[in-house]
């Protein structure tokens, strides 16, 4: 695991005395006093139907967007895509599901209750148990314009299909087993043999056609060509030569049927049950995404001890030590568009707090640094901007989160002795993480469920993050009571940061114990 070392150099006229505080948009550096109890509520929103990734900023719902929607992001599409070249003979071919607009806008609300207790002026502890609400919007529009793809007959139709299919393959492949037979009696290469080349080009069409239609491993094929398209009627007339190339220049008949291809072009109920049909012939996800759905969970609870070194007129440092519990709810990889509600495994972390008061402008500033420690995560094995993964990727994995490193400000002007007002920023850096399979038994049955090898490690792309919000804040305090507003908007990130708008709503109350 690596370690994350931050040196700081603070800056700050040791004074003396007591700073009237009010509440804060960023972490405080003041403590109950001894024998107080102070309960923080702390609610944040989180909204945003876009994204920043590596490629720049794309909406949520880009992978099943325009008009083409093919296998850019869908792993499926892109291996039928080569595989129809093959089969075809046509080089430029480019699949497409036809034309879509998939809308999606996701929501995050953290619900934080925390309990910070005063052992002495200097000293505190506390407790924070979250509650957190996700929910995801999502709205699709489907469109046959431009679509050479329909759905895999296997799909609407498993046993006609199959029984048609199996007969196709069956006579294809006892003709290649008889023209193997025939290239027997040929010279050794290089001396010409008309057998073996067209036995070694055909048996490449059988190949690229089983695969179009049965898919690869364990994962299905839900597509195909539709049989009007120019990709369909190039298959039929590939096979209609090489039928005819087996009888009249080999003397090999009984290869005389048809592959079955698509029927009809994909609609939006169709394309539901895909998703939602377990393996070979669907994506195998737990619900169909495409409307509003939202759930509750608790969140990853956080143990924390605060510390003040400095507390005076007009500056003021503490240091916080934090322990993140894997309380958070699991998530599932069969949820499509999902947000996960923690990360469900040990964080520790250390914070170092700076209040600075100079007449009415007060500058509040933290520098959070963290170490995630390695846990388990289900994940469905693809690279990051693929939006449609069959459940045959699915794999219990090694996870070794990043460690990473924040620092916020606010800088607020005091317009009333109660009340303050300004500005926030915030910046966030977060390494890569890294995946790994648990045993080699693991790597070997994904390869086979998937007909590949397939590395754990490409699900590492993309989960670099860095990003930078800024906001405008408000505060307020009476006796034993204070709240404060914030309003945030991520503007610039890297890796898979959402473009959030984040409203942050802070309420304290204290009470004596002791």
């Amino acid at each position: 695991m690596r370690t994350l070392r931050t040196a700081l150099l603070l800056t700050c006229p040791a004074l003396t005395g007591g700073a009237s505080l009010v509440a804060q948009a960023v972490e405080r550096t003041d403590v109950p006093a001894r024998g107080v109890l102070r309960v923080t509520f702390d609610p944040r929103i989180m909204t945003w139907n876009d994204q920043f990734t590596d490629a720049g900023r794309m909406k949520l719902g880009a992978a099943l967007s325009g008009d083409t929607v093919g296998g850019r992001y869908i792993p499926v599409v892109a291996r039928l895509e080569q595989n129809v070249r093959v089969a075809s003979g046509l080089a430029g071919f480019v699949a497409s599901l036809g034309a879509g607009l998939l809308s999606v806008r996701q929501e995050r609300r953290t619900y934080p209750i925390r309990a910070e207790l005063g052992l002495s002026d200097r000293l505190s502890v506390s407790l924070m148990v979250p509650m957190v609400r996700v929910s995801t919007r999502a709205s699709l529009q489907l469109s046959n314009r431009g679509a050479n793809l329909g759905v895999n007959p296997l799909v609407v139709n498993a046993l006609g299909a199959r029984g048609t299919d199996s007969l196709f393959f069956a006579q294809f492949d006892t003709a290649l087993a008889r023209l193997d037979q025939q290239v027997g009696g040929c010279s050794a290469p290089p001396a010409p043999c008309a057998a073996r080349d067209s036995s070694a080009r055909w048996h490449t069409v059988r190949d690229a056609l089983h695969g179009s239609v049965y898919g690869l491993g364990q994962t299905g094929s839900p597509f195909l060509p539709l049989d009007t398209s120019t990709a369909g009627k190039a298959i039929d007339s590939a096979v209609a030569r090489i039928q005819q190339g087996l009888s009249v220049t080999f003397g090999i008949s009984g290869f005389d049927t048809a592959v079955a291809l698509a029927a009809d072009t994909l609609t939006g109920p169709v394309f539901e049950q895909i998703l939602v049909s377990p393996d070979p012939n669907g994506f195998g996800y737990a619900t169909v995404p495409f409307l509003r759905n939202f759930r509750y969970r608790v969140g990853d609870v956080e143990l924390a001890a605060k510390y003040r070194l400095l507390a005076g007129t007009h500056c003021a440092v503490a240091v916080q030590a934090l322990v993140r519990l894997p309380t958070g709810g699991r998530d599932s990889a069969n949820d499509l568009l999902r947000q996960f509600v923690g990360d469900h495994q040990l964080d520790l972390e250390g914070q170092l707090i700076q209040e600075l008061s100079v007449g009415p402008l007060w500058l509040n500033a933290a520098v959070r640094a963290g170490m995630q420690r390695p846990g388990t995560r289900v994940r469905r094995v693809a690279p990051w901007d693929a939006l449609l993964v069959p459940a045959a990727a699915t794999a219990d994995l090694r996870w070794d989160p990043g460690d990473y490193v924040g620092v916020d400000v606010a800088p607020l002007v005091r317009l009333a002795p109660e009340f303050a007002a300004g500005f926030t920023a915030g910046y966030f850096s977060k390494a890569r993480d890294h995946y790994a399979f648990q045993s080699l038994q693991d790597s070997v049955a994904l390869a086979a469920r998937l007909g590949l090898p397939t590395p754990a490690s490409v699900l590492d792309q993309g989960t670099s993050q860095r990003w930078l919000r800024l906001g405008f804040a408000a505060t307020y305090h009476a006796r034993n009571v204070e709240g404060g507003f914030s309003i945030e908007q991520t503007v610039s990130g890297a890796g898979l940061v959402p473009g959030a708008t984040v409203y942050r709503l802070v309420l304290r109350a204290t009470r004596k114990l002791f």
